[in-house]
């Protein structure tokens, strides 16, 4: 009998021992895309209030070069805002690969994001705004995931 209550308790412990570990996973994965919606929110914001600004200048008929020029001024803030606060790269030894993958990624998302832009405008009847608000939104998930599992993975130890 005392043997078979010492498995029992060596079950539990190694189940506590693996839901704890899970927990440790999931808390640093929420901490991380808090971050990462911080550094979001504040190149998208930059990005929205460009564009807005933009199509003051130019017009509404531009939205499409207008949603280019303004994707690009936040494109640079992600990517350090990113690298050094989300995922904590300090060290400047994979900076060009993580640039590189950056931009593979930019331009991937850039051409999600125009193409929901101009779906929105043209096909649901948004104003070019609205559009661009609901584009980002939709794809936030996917350059989160890109982000930290492509452009700047964990090192391999």
């Amino acid at each position: 009998m005392g043997m078979e209550r010492m498995v029992n308790d060596g079950g539990h412990l190694a189940l506590w021992r693996r839901l704890s570990a899970l927990a440790g996973v999931a808390l640093h994965w929420g901490a991380q895309l808090h971050k990462y919606t911080l550094v979001g929110g504040a190149v998208f914001l930059l990005d929205l209030l460009s564009f807005w600004a933009l199509l003051l200048l130019v017009g509404d008929r531009w939205y499409v070069l207008v949603n280019l020029a303004s994707r690009s001024l936040g494109g640079i803030s992600c990517f350090l805002g990113n690298r050094y606060i989300t995922f904590r790269h300090r060290t400047h030894g994979h900076f060009w690969s993580d640039l590189l993958r950056f931009c593979m990624l930019y331009f991937v998302s850039l051409a999600l994001s125009t193409g929901l832009v101009y779906a929105g405008v043209e096909w649901m009847g948004m104003r070019p705004v609205a559009g661009k608000a609901a584009a980002e939104i939709a794809v936030f998930l996917f350059n989160y995931t890109v982000m930290k599992y492509w452009v700047l993975r964990p090192a391999t130890k």
